[in-house]
């Protein structure tokens, strides 16, 4: 029997999410699938469509086996924090084997190459090739992107040409920072990579006969359209009492951002030049779009800036190193039977009940479960505004649990 770990958002659960189940399934010969997924704020800055709880049984229905939260401290981070949180916490089950991905690229051996190669911190030229590009005014996305092209050069256009390639689409970049993110941890997981069908990331619209991304099925939901959804996930997402988005977070957002004004700088990814942006900005912006977009500059990207609003409403401070084991796993909901796999994990808290397991945890490892809890009662406050629906707070909360 073995276990394969998929860290996702499920923002929400689709066609394409199911497709990557079934062939991880099939590739590896695995019979239990572990999802580690963001609760109810995911990484490219803002709220999930959905709450965690809907994503959670969505997934269990259409194939996963165990669902897991992501702590909102890495939920709402860079791809690189993101991909280390999500490693962190398969690596922390004990019991999982493998860890899957969706990706561009779908070359494993590929996508190897460069995770070692940005794991290793013995690489003074391309570190100065990317000080050099960054002072030059380039986001750190791109920046990156050239160093490694430069980097790469030595192999010939052709080289240069699949370096652009694998680092200027989103997946691939994610699955880079896995294998960077267990290489550096010394997991025993095996990487295990999928090649992404239908849409890109980023596209809208139709696209024949391929899945849908996330993107557009976000965008069509807001007209009733369930269109890329399968069935059983179907039927949970439109029982949600409705759909968030970021602009319903705006008068909370500002207001931590004023009252946090002269201590920007401790917020995790918040850099002195972005404070300053921040400081300037809040007192004429009307809406969080509209200070998305007065904040943006040359080498801050948008995302990054919507993330950096968010920890600083969650009062996500700077780590000074990270967490190569969790001291708490939260289990939002599993499929009957799986549950024999928790008592397997041996570096880690698994909470199932929170009330209960709650009181297994103290000091640094409490505030850091109560961050959690205080980012998704934010998030169900706005959803009962939004909607005029009740729902319970987190420690009324049952364990999912699906035949």
């Amino acid at each position: 029997m073995s276990v394969a770990g998929i860290i996702c958002e499920y923002n929400p659960f689709h066609e394409g999410h199911k497709y990557l189940i079934q062939k991880v399934k099939e590739t590896t010969g695995a019979d239990t699938i572990a999802a580690v997924m963001s609760g109810d704020f995911v990484q490219r800055g803002g709220p999930a469509a959905a709450d965690k709880y809907a994503r959670a049984k969505m997934a269990l229905l259409e194939g996963a086996d165990l669902v897991f939260e992501l702590p909102v401290r890495y939920a709402v981070s860079s791809a690189e924090d993101f991909a280390w949180g999500g490693i962190a916490a398969l690596k922390s089950l004990s019991f999982v084997d493998y860890y899957c991905f969706g990706c561009e690229s779908g070359d494993l051996e590929e996508l190897k190459r460069a995770g070692s190669f940005f794991a290793s911190e013995e690489q003074p030229e391309y570190q100065a090739r990317l000080a050099g590009e960054l002072r030059s005014g380039l986001p750190y996305p791109a920046a990156r992107e050239k160093a490694y092209q430069e980097a790469c050069s030595e192999g010939g256009s052709r080289e240069i040409s699949a370096a652009h390639a694998l680092l200027s689409s989103p997946n691939n970049i994610l699955a880079i920072e896995y294998i960077k993110a267990a290489e550096q941890m010394g997991s025993r997981m095996e990487p295990v990579a999928v090649r992404r069908q239908g849409m890109g990331y980023h596209e809208s619209g139709n696209c024949g006969d391929g899945y849908l991304s996330a993107t557009a099925i976000r965008a069509n939901m807001k007209s009733g359209d369930f269109s890329g959804i399968p069935a059983a996930a179907k039927e949970v997402l439109q029982r949600a009492p409705c759909f968030l988005e970021a602009e319903d977070f705006w008068q909370m957002c500002a207001y931590a951002l004023f009252s946090r004004r002269d201590r920007l700088e401790e917020v995790k990814d918040i850099s002195p030049e972005l404070a300053n942006r921040f400081r300037d900005c809040l007192y004429e912006a009307v809406s969080f779009h509209d200070f998305i977009n007065r904040c943006k500059t040359k080498n801050i990207t948008m995302a990054r800036i919507r993330r950096c609003v968010f920890q600083t409403l969650f009062g996500v401070g700077k780590m000074p190193e990270r967490e190569r084991k969790l001291p708490y796993i939260r289990l939002l909901g599993m499929r009957r039977g799986a549950e024999v796999y928790l008592k397997q994990a041996r570096e880690t808290v698994i909470l199932s009940r929170l009330l209960r397991d709650s009181k297994r945890l103290e000091g640094e490892a409490l505030q850091k479960l109560n961050q959690d809890i205080f980012a998704s009662d934010i998030y169900r406050s706005t959803m009962m505004s939004v909607s005029g629906a009740y729902a319970p707070d987190e420690f009324k909360r049952p364990l999912i649990v699906v035949q």
